[in-house]
């Protein structure tokens, strides 16, 4: 057993869906195929209201490609289970599922929930559709969600430190990947976007870069299937017009005929999760910074958010900022600088060394208490 989401012994892996979503026509033809490999289900995609029919319609129809993604992911190792157990997913009960789950051992909480929550849509949709009449998977305990943000969040002297070692290595290189590298950090350390936006973007007349109010903007799709835009502003758009000129002199061509990922490899070929954490540990080793290992890519996320927070930005506009549906998502982020302000103001209180009238109320912000 490993914990990457392979059952022992079962012989069907779900095929990956691609990081981007597809043109609606490939889109289809894709799940035409995906579909009608899963196994333990009953009957053919041509059955118009089977279960695999049903299946299909299902996913296809989910406005968040990520969404999409991990319940395929879900919904084919479920079924591989069924498989290779001999269970009809159809007739399938609660210990079948908490079997499968303890057996899938997903280590993360986050993982853990998104399984299950993807078997249990999966059989809400047959049951709306009256293909079946039960959901196994509802009453499977799911691991409650931190209420505060576990990822390690910079200081502010860290961030400088990392972005400085990130321009000097620029600077004193010039090479495409260094000033690459340097573009993706300044981004993420000015707009709060996800790994997912950076990976995923793409160039092009029909890409993901475009021009707002005179300056660059990136869209991109947040978790939730939203379409949004971060600006790009100050370093990060001088960070990014270098990358792109760089690009652009190694293919011959004007930048605004680029096309592909926006950030690749010289071959082409997009970055992926793993070269990402790579480029911030190595980054914030080279900066000197104290456990490296820890700066992972939603570090820059929870940082700027954390940052933008004790230097006064409001908890909705942060929540804006980082795509949130809701302010309490921002609050899981900002919890820990919460409660050390917090303690900071009784801890000056106590010790006699603030005053009601010390300052005047609107500009009063409490004394930042650093990370040991």
């Amino acid at each position: 057993m490993t914990g990457d989401d392979t059952i022992e012994l079962a012989p069907f892996a779900p095929r990956p869906l691609p990081a981007r979503a597809p043109a609606p026509d490939v889109l289809r033809a894709w799940l035409d195929e995906a579909v009608a490999e899963l196994p333990a289900l009953p009957g053919k995609l041509t059955d118009r209201h089977g279960p695999r029919a049903i299946t299909h319609a299902w996913l296809l129809a989910m406005k968040s490609h990520q969404t999409r993604r991990s319940y395929w992911r879900g919904l084919g190792l479920w079924l591989s289970y069924c498989d290779w157990h001999r269970v009809d997913p159809l007739a399938a009960r609660l210990a079948d599922v908490r079997d499968w789950i303890a057996l899938l051992d997903p280590g993360s909480p986050v993982t853990h929930n998104a399984r299950l929550a993807a078997v249990s849509s999966w059989y809400t949709e047959l049951i709306d559709n009256r293909v079946h009449d039960d959901n196994p998977a509802r009453l499977v305990p799911r691991h409650k969600r931190d209420q505060e943000s576990q990822t390690r969040a910079l200081t502010y002297e860290e961030l400088l430190a990392l972005l400085g070692h990130a321009r000097d290595r620029a600077s004193q290189l010039g090479t495409e990947a260094a000033l690459r590298n340097l573009a993706i950090l300044e981004i993420m350390a000015t707009t709060a976007v996800r790994s997912g936006a950076i990976l995923h973007a793409r160039c092009g007349p029909d890409g993901d870069l475009g021009v707002d109010h005179g300056h660059r903007i990136l869209r991109y799709v947040n978790k939730g299937g939203h379409r949004k835009t971060a600006d790009i502003l100050g370093r990060a758009d001088a960070a990014l017009g270098d990358y792109l000129a760089a690009r652009a002199a190694r293919e011959g061509k004007p930048v605004a005929e680029l096309s592909g990922w926006l950030f690749a490899t010289r071959t082409g070929t997009p970055l992926t999760s793993r070269d990402l954490g790579n480029l911030l540990r190595e980054t914030a080793r080279g900066a000197g910074l104290d456990q490296p290992d820890d700066v992972v890519p939603h570090s820059l996320r929870h940082t700027v958010l954390t940052l933008g927070y004790e230097k006064g930005v409001s908890v909705e506009d942060l929540a804006d900022l980082a795509g949130h549906e809701s302010v309490a998502t921002t609050l899981i982020y900002v919890r820990r600088s919460r409660r050390r302000q917090t303690t900071q103001m009784l801890a000056d209180l106590t010790g006699g060394t603030t005053t009601e009238t010390s300052e005047p109320a609107e500009q009063r912000h409490l004394r930042l208490v650093r990370d040991a």
